[in-house]
């Protein structure tokens, strides 16, 4: 049997940073009609080695050779590498925000008729595109009016409709949908049959096992391993991730949730632009002492706005009824919500959790400020203690208190979030998918941090997309669809197939 040629061959690449190995003598064969997914932690070289193949780091800024279809490529930039056919999908999205859908998809590449853009041509090529990825959108529209996960799969589009022989995706379901990831796999799976290399990166190891043909492994700037996907179960990646042996992801079941904590009724959330329309639709429900409840939805479907309403946090127009302990509370903004030791960890945590100028001790120690001062003055020796506490308890990898938060790998960020409530003595944590966008080992550890602090009494509402781990983490299920309540199940006995039936189709009735 003849040799299969690998589309891409990467030799020895290794890439520094003042300090720093990125990546260290890694060496791969990626091959045509393949998807090859690499996976690792936070720091581990994923993005640095696809940044070296997409030509963001320039040749001759790292060691190492790269041959594409036996020719040996020193890209000086990006334009360099799209012109042979290697075309990245970073985490952060390169579209210009004034120009219209069809604009950016068409970017560099706009059809001409007479020395002048042809615009009907261009609309009409980008409706196609647009009808194809099953998106609700005008391809007039400007960018900077859509949602990020329609951007999302605009930037795929793009590079989807460009001559690719090799297509690098960098997280990128991190902002999309469960249907929306649907379209992204059947996409990818398109361009696996047209014989194109797919080289896939995610901290979701469900998706990873999912779309894969091959997987490889990244620690520490080192290739650690690969092996075709029959091969690598999520025992064995992790391990290797981490490297040593590994107990399971999820903390078992075995919490006794308590009397009601927060009882929240009729949230109603009208649209500012359109008064008629209501985001958040008569949601109800209570959360018990020591429980993890789950609220589980598509984009769009009502979560997080829901949890900016309890804490005071929403914008606009809303109706709401709670009680804490059984008494009434009129909780006008986050501040307030805080004195009633509710805690927030919210979706976005660049922009609205970490303050990133900020030291990890003054992010972890910033909503706690009061307890932590005698008659105004800081008790400095309290608020150390209370610190080292933190980083203690939650693992946060960090050389020390005062070392910078933007200098941090994201899960650890995320921790300092998650022990800013928890050296605020919050009773009550509402955390907007807490693991979003971080490794599997920070998730594995925030996942049994959730445990613990529900075994210590604490009541925790978790949103999330990420259906898995709801089954993995929660006492219940809460069910969201176009801002209702669909249903409330429990966690031990519910059905995977049901829950996605009721958040994208509604209840078996309907």
């Amino acid at each position: 049997m003849e040799k299969r040629k690998a589309v891409l061959s990467i030799r020895g690449l290794t890439k520094e940073f003042p300090g720093v190995k990125a990546v260290s003598e890694a060496s791969l064969e990626i091959y045509g009609g393949e998807i090859h997914s690499i996976v690792g932690g936070n720091g581990a070289g994923k993005s640095t080695l696809m940044k070296m193949l997409a030509g963001v780091y320039a040749h001759h800024t790292f060691a190492g050779e790269i041959e594409l279809l036996g020719e040996i490529c020193e890209f000086k930039n990006i334009l360099e590498a799209q012109h042979k056919g290697i075309i990245m999908i970073p985490q952060d999205l390169n579209m210009l925000e004034e120009l219209s859908v069809a604009e950016n998809l068409f970017m560099n590449k706009y059809p001409i008729h007479r020395g002048w853009i042809d615009y009907h041509k261009m609309y009409g090529e980008s409706q196609k595109i647009i009808d194809d990825f099953g998106l609700s959108l005008e391809p007039q529209t400007k960018v900077k009016e859509i949602g990020i996960a329609q951007k999302q799969l605009l930037v795929i589009a793009r590079a989807m409709y460009n001559e690719v022989k090799v297509l690098l995706l960098d997280e990128p379901t991190a902002t999309l949908s469960d249907k929306e990831c649907k379209i992204l796999f059947t996409k990818i799976r398109e361009l696996r049959s047209r014989g194109i290399a797919c080289v896939y990166i995610s901290h979701r190891l469900e998706e990873v096992k999912e779309i894969s043909d091959m997987i490889t492994v990244m620690r520490d700037g080192y290739i650690v391993g690969t092996a075709g996907n029959a091969d690598m179960d999520e025992k064995r990646i992790v391990s290797l991730m981490v490297g040593r042996n590994v107990d399971e992801v999820y903390p078992a079941h075995n919490r006794t949730p308590g009397e009601v904590v927060l009882s929240v009724k009729n949230i109603t959330i009208r649209d500012q632009k359109v008064p008629d329309k209501k985001i958040v639709d008569n949601v109800s429900f209570d959360l018990h002492k020591g429980e993890i409840l789950s609220m589980y939805g598509l984009v769009g479907a009502g979560r997080s706005e829901t949890a900016l309403a309890i804490i005071g946090g929403f914008k606009g127009e809303v109706t709401c009824q709670q009680e804490i302990k059984s008494k009434p509370v009129f909780i006008t903004s986050p501040g307030k919500a805080n004195k009633y030791k509710i805690g927030y960890l919210p979706e976005d945590r660049k922009k609205q959790g970490v303050v990133d100028i900020a030291s990890v001790g003054r992010n972890i120690t910033m909503s706690s400020l009061d307890h932590l001062s005698n008659y105004s003055v800081l008790d400095q020796d309290k608020e150390r203690d209370t610190v080292e506490d933190v980083i203690r308890r939650l693992s946060i990898k960090t050389p020390s208190s005062e070392t910078l938060v933007r200098n941090m790998s994201g899960g650890n960020a995320q921790k300092c979030v998650l022990g800013r409530w928890i050296a605020a003595e919050s009773e009550i944590l509402i955390l907007d998918e807490a693991t979003q966008g971080i490794d599997v080992e920070s998730k594995t550890q925030i996942y049994y941090i959730m445990d613990e602090l529900a075994k210590r009494g604490k009541s925790i509402l978790f949103i999330s997309s990420d259906l898995s781990e709801v089954m993995g983490i929660s006492d219940r299920i809460l069910t969201m669809r176009h801002g209702k309540v669909v249903n409330i199940t429990d966690g031990k006995s519910a059905d995977r197939d049901q829950i996605l039936w009721e958040a994208t189709v509604g209840t078996r009735e309907d």
